[in-house]
């Protein structure tokens, strides 16, 4: 670390994820190059064995805060990032972790593009002993590195991998307060970092997303408190005007497109849990939104799914010969 502080912060929220915290923490000691880091590694009252994990780690780099109660992922992260100290901030899951890449690729570019605010680039899925499920998630770049706004196609879908994402610290504490009620954060910072920032996509996987039982996300979809979260999130965006005429034009011009699109998101999930009437009920709203969903035979075919048990569902979908949602 220089005398004048790290050049990197990165903060690691962890929660009852004891059991993949070191692999995390080791993806970060692993960085190829010479870049001054720091780790501050947030204990939100987890009841395994991420105290112990973090107790055994001797580092200077290292910064370990505990809380006595559980605060939720969202205070935690925002603790985070008003605690880093260095010019970039890289936030990542206990439950994922980096390529030795990361740093290399990413910090050039933020050197390089000083109107860029947010790096994130290509990740691999792996499962719970990191095993290899998918080499490479991107469906939306074509291979190639992009820098542009992104906020428009960020508010259709959430093309953005968390354990990718460095931005400048700035642009992190631009976006607090997180609203308190928010079931998720990662969306969140990027629409609101999106608004004021270029993004940069850099094409190469710099960084692995677990997939595991009791992933974040998929717990969030079960208990029903993403639908409010993302409604929340939209409803307010929406109500304010971008700092840009043009970008806001065009956001006006996508609304219908943007619910309607987060909802049928919100179908497919719903259906793909168990949840025919919850899955039912957005498919109705992504049509209310937007016709363009409901003319397709897609679209059909799913909303007729919601009617049917498992296994006519399966029925229908081998006399069709379609695949599964």
């Amino acid at each position: 670390m220089s005398s004048s502080g790290p050049l990197v912060s990165f903060v690691v929220p962890c929660y009852n994820y004891g059991r993949f915290l070191p692999d995390c923490l080791a993806s970060i000691f692993n960085q190829h190059g010479d870049y001054p880091f720091e780790i501050i590694a947030i204990d939100d009252a987890s009841s395994d064995n991420t105290r112990e994990v973090l107790a055994n780690l001797h580092d200077p780099r290292l910064k370990v805060i505990r809380h006595e109660k559980n605060e939720g992922h969202v205070s935690t992260i925002s603790q985070g990032l008003r605690e880093s100290r260095g010019a970039y901030v890289a936030r990542i899951d206990p439950d994922d972790r980096y390529r030795p890449c990361f740093l290399s690729r990413v910090i050039p570019v933020l050197a390089r593009h000083p109107e860029v605010g947010f790096v994130y680039g290509d990740a691999a899925l792996i499962g719970p002993n990191g095993e290899l499920y998918v080499a490479h998630s991107d469906r939306s770049h074509g291979g190639h590195d992009c820098k542009g706004n992104e906020l428009l196609q960020l508010l259709l879908e959430n093309i953005v991998c968390a354990p990718t994402v460095i931005a400048r610290r700035e642009a992190w504490l631009g976006t607090l307060p997180v609203p308190p009620n928010l079931a998720f954060s990662d969306w969140y910072f990027n629409l609101m970092i999106a608004r004021r920032y270029e993004f940069y996509y850099v094409s190469e996987v710099l960084a692995e997303y677990r997939v595991h039982d009791s992933n974040h996300h998929s717990r969030i979809v079960v208990n029903r408190t993403e639908e409010p979260s993302i409604r929340l999130l939209l409803d307010r965006i929406f109500a304010e005007i971008e700092e840009d005429p043009a970008l806001e034009l065009r956001k006006r011009a996508w609304r219908g497109r943007v619910y309607s699109s987060q909802y049928l998101t919100l179908a497919d999930k719903y259906f793909g849990a168990g949840m025919p009437e919850d899955a039912r009920r957005c498919y109705r709203e992504a049509a209310h939104h937007s016709l363009r969903y409901s003319l397709s035979f897609t679209f059909l075919r799913r909303l007729l799914a919601t009617y049917l048990r498992p296994d006519a569902y399966r029925g229908l979908k081998r006399l069709l010969g379609r695949s599964a949602i």
